[in-house]
């Protein structure tokens, strides 16, 4: 895990997007830890979690209101924040009750998309 002084640029190979969207980090247990995204890539992410928040090197990050699930490597940590490195988007999977996965409500209004944020590695999967 990469630890850098205050104050330091960190090079990065893409441009992050500022955000600010409420998400859970899923654990193997299912434990659900609340946290925030303050920016986003096509290849990473910053989030705001409690620096006594213990974290694995690797977890689920679901962004809420959206339907993608991204499993994430955990890259560096500073105080209240963590950079991730997303391995691979996945779809969340459709609700009880859906029969064709539309993404559209019972009000004929489309539901909130994904994070924009395309796998590096392979397209959209289930997992």
């Amino acid at each position: 895990m990469e630890q850098s002084t205050p104050g330091e640029t960190v090079a990065r190979r893409e441009e992050r997007s500022p955000t600010n969207w409420i998400a859970t980090i899923r654990l193997r247990d299912n434990t659900e830890i609340p946290c925030t995204v303050k920016d986003v890539s096509k290849s990473g992410a910053k989030i705001g979690v409690p620096g006594s928040q213990v974290l694995p090197d690797v977890f689920m990050l679901r962004i809420i209101g959206r339907d993608f699930l991204c499993l994430v490597r955990l890259a560096w940590r500073r105080g209240d924040y963590a950079g991730v490195r997303i391995e691979r988007v996945g779809k969340v999977p459709k609700a009880p009750g859906t029969e064709d996965g539309s993404r559209f409500s019972s009000g004929g209004q489309p539901e909130a998309g994904g994070i924009g944020v395309p796998s590096r590695k392979r397209g959209i999967s289930n997992f």
